[in-house]
């Protein structure tokens, strides 16, 4: 349950040459949420592969102390954690980070007085920027998600995890080859080893270079 004192009204798009306005498919969340730049559908990606969170809302609105004067302060995302972790839940604003250089001294007294009211309410505040994640990371978990949101069936599930059951990392090209020499089943097989990575029952490496089938995969064992 949310707490009461953080609102989150309709959201107003604000009219910007800067704004990419979307709607991102959150599995999470059950519904399509806006996104008003790249960068905040950036975070909400990188959100849905965190076990971490449970769900997160848009624009939370939030009372804070700022310059002698009583504000509202609308920040971007909402964060609410699983019981399992043991975390707070958090708030996050999303900037870009030359915008927060641009403006740095306004930015760390308002950010300032954030952090006064979260603590006096059990939370977290964060800032995302585009330094957050690298690019690669967020491209690797775009092209994961697609797996996510078009589940396939799993034909090939259980020889692909025996396969992998006897070594200890294969790259995806040559898992495939351990499972057929059929042309024809190639793409289905792929299409499975890269679900499986999306469910997590597979691993492999997001951070270093773009997902490929010269990528090495291997069991998740948690």
């Amino acid at each position: 349950m949310l707490a009461d004192y953080i609102k989150f009204p309709q959201r107003k798009i604000k009219k910007s040459y800067r704004s990419v306005i979307g709607h991102f498919p959150s599995i999470k969340n059950g519904k399509s949420i806006i996104y008003e730049s790249l960068l905040e559908r950036a975070c909400y990606l990188s959100l849905e592969f965190d076990d971490s969170v449970f769900a997160y809302y848009e624009q939370p609105q939030i009372e804070i102390d700022f310059r002698n004067r009583h504000l509202t302060y609308s920040l971007d995302c909402y964060i609410q954690r699983t019981k399992e972790s043991g975390l707070q839940d958090k708030i996050i604003e999303v900037k870009h980070s030359n915008e927060l250089e641009k403006n740095k001294e306004y930015f760390e007294e308002k950010f300032e007085a954030t952090k006064v009211f979260t603590k006096e309410n059990d939370l977290k505040f964060d800032v995302f920027t585009e330094l957050s994640y690298s690019k690669v990371y967020i491209e690797n978990l775009d092209f994961l998600y697609r797996y996510m949101e078009n589940p396939i069936e799993h034909k090939y599930e259980n020889e692909i995890l025996d396969v992998l059951k006897d070594t200890t990392k294969l790259t995806a090209f040559d898992l495939v080859q351990r499972i057929t020499s059929n042309p024809k089943e190639y793409a289905m097989i792929s299409n499975n080893i890269w679900s499986l990575v999306s469910n997590g029952k597979l691993k492999s490496d997001l951070f270093s270079s773009e997902l490929t089938m010269k990528s090495f995969v291997e069991l998740n064992h948690g």
